[in-house]
């Protein structure tokens, strides 16, 4: 096996809170309101060191004992380009030095303060409660990769079924027909889920026990075993990593282990959040 920290953070399309329909007024000026992310007021700085998208200012729109942080941004839609995602990250590593946020998702903009503070109205009474959840904690994240030249080739050596199935299809060096290559198509796919699962409750069942919780994403390719998502607290970070690399000691090396973090808890403050008529 092979354990590996890395510090690509998450996609954009990461999970995150998102605007429910009809929730986010459209810009109706010459500019409006990008949202980064809400936090207890208690946490709200008066300064945030010139961070923000277009090198704007970054500042708090504080609406009882919530807070939105924006920046002010021209009224047209937000592109994920390399400069902008840095600058939302930097915003956001920011506020996680103060305490856990609830990331917005990126590319978020409301019309005008009003617009926000409504917002903080309407959600007030959930986001208090998901900033209790997470409070004290972090995401952190854990790829679990096939290391190996050819996942099929890989799989037809540890898997009877898939071996025995190909062997017959090919057997007398006979092409199979597009059926065939059908019906071994997905007893390949059987054979990844199978393996998958089982894979991930070994490092769930190791893990679990360090983690506030754990959210399993879809894997993004074939040979991606598991994409974890885990919800730690700050003060056990250090024993998280130490628990990945234990786990990490139950595969050979036909596995790579990749972990990243702290992040905000894109995972876990997934949800859509309303507006006040």
């Amino acid at each position: 096996m092979n354990a590996n920290e890395s510090q690509t953070p998450p996609p954009p399309a990461a999970p995150a809170l998102r605007p429910a329909q009809g929730a986010v007024s459209p810009p109706n000026g010459d500019s409006g309101k990008y949202l980064y992310a809400f936090v207890s007021t208690q946490h709200v700085r008066e300064s945030y060191d010139g961070l923000g998208l277009n090198g704007g200012p970054t500042y708090a729109i504080v609406e009882g004992p919530l807070a939105a942080i924006v920046t002010d941004v021209p009224n047209k839609r937000i592109r994920p380009e390399r400069r902008v995602l840095a600058a939302h990250q930097a915003v956001l590593r920011l506020l996680m030095e103060d305490a856990t946020p609830l990331p917005v998702s990126f590319g978020t903009i409301a019309s005008d303060a009003d617009d926000v503070r409504r917002i903080l109205q309407a959600n007030q009474a959930a986001f208090i409660e998901q900033l209790r959840r997470v409070d004290g904690k972090a995401e952190m994240g854990l790829k679990v990769t096939w290391s190996v030249p050819n996942i099929f080739e890989y799989f037809v050596t540890i898997n009877d079924r898939l071996r025995a199935l190909r062997d017959e299809l090919y057997r007398g060096g006979r092409e199979p027909s597009q059926a065939d290559k059908i019906e071994l198509g997905r007893a390949f796919d059987r054979a990844l889920g199978e393996e998958r699962a089982r894979h991930r409750d070994t490092v769930a069942l190791a893990l679990g026990p360090l983690c506030a919780d754990i959210k399993a994403n879809d894997p993004r390719d074939e040979r991606e075993v598991m994409n974890l998502a885990c919800l730690v607290p700050r003060d056990a970070q250090s024993e998280f990593e130490a628990g990945i690399f234990e786990a990490a000691r139950l595969f050979d090396n036909n596995y790579s282990f990749d972990y990243s973090g702290p992040w905000p808890p894109y995972n876990f403050v997934t949800g859509a959040f309303q507006v006040q008529d």
